[in-house]
């Protein structure tokens, strides 16, 4: 009753090694190497072939299939990655797991201090399902929001003992066997599913296997993409100005908050070469300790250097509880030289992220559109936590790529939100297709489907035409645009939807102008 379509079919460099070594093979073992980390080996054997390793890390954006021969060499990947978290996915190199996560249980493990790692864990900035999701194992989004509602319903529920024991209730399945699978649905619609019952949004309906709920959950999808798409009204006041006001104004104070934290980090860095300053005071203070006189303020060393090193003492205590003081002060300084950078990284990546939505928000045209930057804005735990939701967001209000057809015959794709990017250019392109996007701010991803053929340069330039005209360079004269074939276009690490890196580019310029002699197609993905 709930059978999926079939896929299009792609000949892909892994799909053909698979026919080569699974097919007709025997599944003699499947394995999960790291406890609560989401990767799985199926162990094949084949008469001719010998044995194989069907690796599935279901990371995110970083997953992939990867097959390995019995030596443990990479034969193919389904995605080629150089670098995926210190590790080459790449055919011909020996396969590694993915990195251990430094992680807390989620089941008492009977260690010494396993409560006190839970607290700390649980004292990140931010709402606590996300302190959960980066500080205990095996624990995706769903799972946390739903184990933050539970405990928030104990009598201690702010208290990390009662997200201890909601813990280990959400996961004594593990250790029973007893899951409660089922689908969650907000009126009327189908929004997600779990092994467990989900109280924190819609209502559960449970389901007699997990295999049911996925395959009624996707069903679901595939019928609501279906539906007609909602038109903007016709005129010149904003049909949708009040829907589209509030979320501007989250977006604002969102762009607030990470703007604060960087400035924030900004004073909390400290000077190049300062923790070694001190790590240097300290260590010389330790060895002349002996020849400071009591009540001394200044000691001078000679290091070696023109000028004599100058130590400023404090009188109200001994040489050797200085010297202790000043290396806890510069580790201090060597962790926060540590963790800085990649903060920074982290907040910077927030707030390109934040210029997107709030370009995705200035071109909506549907109350849809608008609800999927919020949904966007909630998914990066960006939205401000005492504002309540807007809208309900359903699968199925979610317009398509718009799809126009040049002159010449080719259809070029335009992502109007950060998904419908991250969709056109890792879903619908080819490897083979040219990808377009404005250079140095954001604007949506363009892709110039070649269906085999050479693309022209009107054509080519028409594209680059739309994905200027499709940024925050819209109205200017000239805009550098970034051309490249999408195989050369990778997810940024740790990036939100639609933020990728590029290994090799073209740059064109053109006007940030809507190009001539295009015919406008169903915009449904």
């Amino acid at each position: 009753d709930y059978k999926l379509r079939r896929g299009v079919a792609r000949e892909t460099p892994l799909l053909l090694l698979l026919r080569k070594y699974a097919r007709d093979a025997l599944l003699t073992g499947i394995e999960q190497p790291q406890a609560y980390e989401r990767v799985v080996r199926l162990h094949c054997e084949h008469k001719v072939h010998g044995d194989t390793w069907l690796v599935a890390e279901l990371l995110g954006h970083q997953s992939n299939l990867i097959l390995v021969d019995s030596g443990g060499r990479i034969l193919e990947c389904l995605r080629r990655m150089p670098d995926a978290k210190g590790r080459e996915l790449l055919p011909g190199r020996a396969y590694a797991p993915p990195p251990a996560q430094d992680k807390v249980s989620p089941l008492d493990d009977g260690s010494e201090g396993y409560y006190t790692r839970l607290a700390a864990a649980l004292q990140q900035p931010g709402p606590r399902w996300r302190a959960l999701v980066n500080g205990v194992a095996g624990m995706s989004p769903t799972a946390a929001r739903e184990l933050d509602w539970r405990a928030a319903r104990l009598d201690n529920g702010e208290q990390p003992i009662a997200v201890f024991q909601a813990l280990q209730s959400l996961w004594l399945p593990v250790q029973t066997g007893e899951w409660q699978p089922g689908l969650v649905q907000e009126d009327g619609n189908t929004v997600g599913f779990a092994p467990y019952v989900v109280h924190f949004r819609g209502e559960f309906v449970p389901t007699a296997t997990m295999s049911e709920a996925l395959a009624r959950y996707f069903a679901a999808g595939e019928s609501a993409g279906q539906a007609g798409q909602a038109t903007m009204t016709a005129g010149v006041a904003d049909p949708y100005a009040g829907q589209r006001a509030a979320v501007t104004t989250a977006l604002n104070q969102a762009r607030r908050n990470v703007e604060r934290r960087l400035a924030a980090l900004a004073g909390d860095e400290p000077a190049p070469g300062e923790a070694g300053r001190l790590r240097s005071q300290a260590q010389w203070l330790l060895a002349l300790a002996s020849q400071i006189s009591p009540g001394q303020t200044i000691l001078e060393v000679d290091a070696g250097d023109s000028e004599p090193l100058r130590i400023q003492l404090d009188p109200n205590l001994s040489p050797i509880e200085q010297a202790q003081q000043m290396f806890k002060r510069a580790g201090k300084l060597e962790r926060a030289a540590a963790f800085i950078p990649q903060r920074r990284a982290e907040l910077q990546t927030d707030l390109a992220f934040l210029e997107q939505l709030a370009l995705d928000l200035g071109g909506a045209q549907s109350q849809p559109e608008i609800a999927a930057v919020e949904a966007e804005l909630r998914n990066a735990g960006l939205w401000p936590r005492q504002k309540p939701a807007l809208a309900s967001h359903t699968r199925g209000q979610q317009s398509g790529p718009l799809r126009l057809r040049s002159a010449q015959g080719f259809e070029i794709l335009v992502g109007r939100n950060a998904r419908q990017n991250e969709s056109v250019t890792f879903k619908l392109a080819d490897t083979r297709d040219l990808w377009f996007h404005v250079r140095g701010m954001p604007g949506a991803h363009v892709v110039l489907r070649a269906a085999g053929r050479t693309p022209d340069p009107a054509t080519i330039r028409v594209a680059a035409q739309l994905a200027a005209f499709h940024s925050a360079a819209r109205g200017e004269r000239s805009a550098d645009v970034i051309v490249t074939e999408r195989r050369w276009v990778g997810r940024a690490p740790g990036g939100k939807p639609g933020q990728v890196l590029v290994e090799r580019e073209e740059v064109i310029s053109v006007p940030a102008a809507w190009p001539n002699d295009l015919t406008e197609e169903d915009a449904t993905e």
